[in-house]
């Protein structure tokens, strides 16, 4: 009786810990920085199957702002990294794949790569590569 509870608490538990983060680990930018990223999900042949465009934001406090859009604009994913974890931003629905995505993409904001990037995650391959953009020519 108890066993499917258990199972599905426990289920519920590992998905959250999935796309949470510690602290330390979260990338920091100067406030008002902004990084621009294409975002194309891809099959297991490397075929693409979705483009979109992340833009990672820095704000007061530490914190980072992270807007998914599809290539009309239309947010996937709009999420706060505080110090204390995620928090929603505004009216999207929450999305645990750009989560998963975003903690996956930390490293790589932190030592600011410049070359298109494969994150293998499960169920789930991503290419990101960075969008330069004339003030960081500057």
């Amino acid at each position: 009786m108890f066993k499917p509870f258990i199972i599905l608490t426990l289920t519920a538990l590992l998905a959250a810990c999935a796309s949470s983060y510690a602290p330390q680990d979260a990338p920091t930018l100067p406030e008002n920085q902004t990084l621009w990223f294409q975002l194309e999900k891809l099959d297991n042949d490397g075929n693409t199957t979705q483009t979109s465009v992340l833009s990672v934001q820095g704000e007061a406090d530490g914190t980072t702002r992270w807007l998914q859009a599809d290539i009309f604009g239309v947010p996937q994913a709009r999420l706060l990294a505080k110090s204390t974890g995620w928090q929603q931003d505004g009216f999207a629905p929450p999305n645990r794949t750009a989560q998963q995505l975003f903690v996956a993409l930390f490293p790589y904001i932190k030592r600011g790569f410049r070359q298109p990037e494969t994150i293998v995650l499960p169920e789930q391959i991503w290419r990101v590569s960075p969008i330069h953009t004339e003030a960081e020519s500057e």
